[in-house]
Formats: structure tokens, sequence, C-alpha cells
């Protein structure tokens, strides 16, 4: 039986129809998003400009126009994840963690994110090409201000003295810097072995919880 042609008028609108324009915004989501594959798979040594601008099917000058170089480009999916960490960590932490195992929890939901989406390597990569973040762009003040708000309204309830912030402040950047000094390490097939990271990231939130509630 013979086919029906299409009708010229639909034939015409699928060759012809214009692709949508993506939007500035819709573009460099686009371009991060490809960026963090790359990073995932290969480290930041993998993202090249110009593959990523093959995978999203842009042109070289396009990522330029939208990053400006390859270690903005770097430096601008660091940033996203850690703006989308930190907020989960900080309604995480509002919902006032009691136990160890809860900070324990906060602390592998951190390791998770620096290792398997390969930001402690990119990280540690963009400091060593001299990109020196300030202490506002690691947010580890925003951690430790509402760490110290469960910490106050928990001392308030208990009639306890309240340590200064500064105590606080401390005790959030040392956690962060272990965190992701011990994520740029390979974990070891047995998870249990003795003195690896899984058995120090749970001394470690053990360390924490006991100073943040009798310090």
């Amino acid at each position: 039986m013979p086919r029906t042609p299409a009708h010229p008028a639909t034939a015409r609108r699928d060759d012809t129809a214009p692709r949508r324009r993506r939007t500035a915004d819709e573009a460099r989501t686009t371009i991060l998003d490809a960026a963090e594959r790359l990073l995932v798979q290969a480290g930041p040594g993998g993202i090249r400009l110009q593959e990523v601008a093959a995978e999203v099917g842009v042109s070289h000058p396009t990522v330029l126009h939208h990053f400006g170089s390859r270690e903005a480009l770097v430096e601008a999916v660091v940033a996203r994840a850690l703006d989308s960490l930190h907020e989960r960590l900080i309604a995480a932490i509002q919902a006032a963690p009691e136990r160890p195992e809860h900070i324990e929890a906060l602390m592998q939901r951190v390791f998770d994110t620096l290792v398997a989406g390969g930001h402690a390597r990119a990280f540690l990569w963009l400091a060593l090409s001299g990109y020196a973040p300030t202490v506002e762009e690691l947010r580890i003040r925003k951690l430790a201000e509402a760490v110290h708000g469960v910490r106050r309204a928990r001392r308030g309830r208990e009639k306890r003295r309240v340590p200064p912030f500064e105590d606080t402040y401390f005790t959030v950047m040392l956690t962060a810097l272990a965190m992701l000094a011990a994520s740029v390490f390979p974990e070891p097939r047995d998870a249990s072995e003795a003195c690896g990271p899984a058995r120090f990231r749970a001394w470690l939130a053990r360390l924490v919880h006991d100073h943040l509630e009798n310090a």
C-alpha cells in the first residue's frame, strides 16, 4: 500500500521551525551543567572550554562570553555547588541535631558532595591556580551563624552560659577544613579500616558534638 506523503505545510514546518534561543541565564545554566558533568568524570583538568562548548552545542567564544576563562568556569561550578550544599546544611542545622550521629550524618552529606561531585578536587585545584576565596565566599560564617543560633537557643532553655560566637565560628571552620582535606583522599575498600576516613568522620562528629554541648 503506498504511503501517504506528508502534507507539504507540515513537512515544511518540521524542517524550517526555528530553535528557541536560550536566554543568558539558560545558557549559563546549561554550560555549568555540562562543565559539572566533565568535572565529575575527569576532575578539573578535564574541563576544557572546547569540550564544554561541543557538549552544549555552542561555540567556544560563547562560553568565553559567559565566563571569561576556564578558571572562572570551574570557579562558577564550585560556587554553585557550595550554594546548594549550604542551603541544605543550614536547613538541617536548624532542625537542631542533638546527638553525635546527627552531626555525623551532616558530615557525610558534605563528604559525599565534595567527593562524588569532584568539588573538593576542583576547589584545591583553584587554590593552587591562584584563586584565593574569602571567608564570605566559602560561606563558613553563614554556617557558623546557623550553628550558633541553635547553640544559643539550647543553652537559653537550659539556663547555661552561651559561649562567644568566635568559639562556634572556629569550631565550624575547623570542621570544614578537616572535611575538605579528608575528601581528597580515596575511600578505602574496607570502610571499617582502623583510622580510615569513615572512622575519622565519626570521631570528629563526637568531638564537635561534645565541644558544642559542653564548652
